[in-house]
């Protein structure tokens, strides 16, 4: 049992980081599937993170940067941090085509919503500082009233409808702050992924993992650089893949793991005013990189192409009890116009997303924070002029658009 691996791996930490993995844990276990916009994956983690877009790995706030950029935690106090996350994406897929398509479903919606956590803590340790945090940071998921695919009706079933997806990632990073002024970070990942189900397979029949939660464990590293100047600062960060287990109960649908790609993101942060900072990233998503993800959709893959996102964002403070924040992320979807039908289960295909938030200093040490995102409705139409999927899919349509409401609580202490 994936549970008991975790719990074993528990015992071998510190106390609070002990207690504070297995606090995580149960809370995120329960909500994992999610929704996503930068492709499957969240374009920021946390109400900090968010309000700006996603952008900031050079301008560090809170734990979430543990992940976003090690390297930037060694300007941060000690401190805890908890995010929740209300995520409501509203999705449809009208099949179209010849033969295959169920074109007798008509237009399907699903509007359900997810609940995503996120928590981390930072520990400040002489020129350096360590960090532990537990975040969900990839999801996909539809259910739809009917089957994409005629075959279901024909045997007198209603499958080849849904899917659910997510990925939590616990992750200890350590970074230093050398005598120039550069930070140096590195951050182990342990990745818990889940996935179920009832997909028509390459053979024209139900998978056999039969819409059964799957689980695999993965991992992999993020390596960070940031210095900070006086109005300036810098920031990078790269994400190896990050390598999980084969979803066993699905080998005949998915031959291959469902890895997560690998990503480097880099950007500036400028200090307009002593009050008023502006960020501006590049993120890319190496999902070529991903065999499973990336093969043709023949071959039993969804024939997805690299990311290449910007993100925007500013950051106003007010006054010492009022923060304001708000951010603009774009990245062109990695679903073409050739793979629509292949991919109406998954359909990763926002592009444009706007972020507000906004921070309340409860204390001298605890601060609120609030941040709402839209990801702008996207609509794709199959071209039929890909592989054999998208000619016999050809016309079928999907949807996507999101909005989220985050809500963060920041302790010092």
């Amino acid at each position: 049992m994936i549970t008991v691996n975790l719990y074993r791996i528990g015992n071998v930490l510190p106390g609070p980081v002990r207690r504070f993995v297995s606090v995580a844990f149960i809370a995120a276990g329960a909500v994992l599937p999610a929704q996503a916009t930068d492709g499957h994956q969240l374009i920021g983690i946390g109400a900090l993170q968010q309000g700006t877009g996603g952008a900031g790995v050079a301008s560090p706030k809170d734990s979430t940067w543990v992940l976003l950029n090690p390297a930037g935690i060694v300007d941060l106090d000690r401190r805890f941090d908890f995010s929740f996350e209300y995520f409501r994406p509203n999705r449809f897929m009208e099949p179209h085509g010849f033969l295959l398509p169920n074109e007798a479903a008509g237009r399907m919606g699903d509007d359900g919503a997810f609940p995503i956590p996120a928590m981390g803590l930072i520990f400040p340790h002489g020129q350096g500082a360590f960090g532990v945090g537990l975040f969900a940071v990839n999801g996909m998921g539809v259910d739809y009233a009917h089957s994409r695919t005629v075959i279901p009706r024909i045997l007198g079933q209603n499958f080849d409808r849904r899917t659910q997806y997510g990925v939590m990632k616990l992750s200890l990073a350590y970074a230093h702050k050398f005598d120039n002024g550069w930070s140096l970070g590195v951050a182990a990942n342990l990745d818990y992924e889940r996935f179920k189900t009832d997909m028509l397979t390459l053979g024209f029949w139900k998978t056999s993992g039969s819409n059964d939660w799957e689980d695999g464990l993965g991992g992999g590293l993020t390596l960070g650089v940031y210095k900070n100047w006086d109005r300036w600062s810098f920031g990078a960060a790269y994400t190896t893949p990050q390598w999980v287990q084969t979803l066993g109960k699905y080998k005949d649908l998915l031959p291959g793991p469902l890895d997560l790609p690998q990503t480097v993101q880099a950007g500036i942060a400028f200090k307009a005013t002593p009050d008023v900072e502006l960020l501006l990233d590049y993120k890319y998503i190496n999902w070529e990189g991903v065999a499973q993800i990336a093969r043709s959709c023949a071959r039993g893959g969804f024939g997805w192409k690299d990311q290449h996102v910007v993100k925007a964002g500013v950051t106003w403070t007010v006054n010492p009890k009022w923060t304001l924040r708000g951010g603009l992320s774009y990245g062109k979807s990695p679903i073409s116009d050739e793979v629509v039908f292949a991919n109406a289960l998954f359909p990763a295909i926002t592009e444009l997303s706007a972020t507000a938030g906004v921070s309340y200093a409860i204390t001298e040490n605890s601060d609120i924070h609030f941040t709402y995102e839209h990801a702008f409705g996207n609509t794709m139409t199959d071209s039929g002029k890909g592989d054999l999927f998208s000619m016999v899919g050809k016309g079928t349509k999907i949807h996507l658009d999101e909005n989220c409401f985050t809500v963060q609580y920041s302790y010092k202490f």
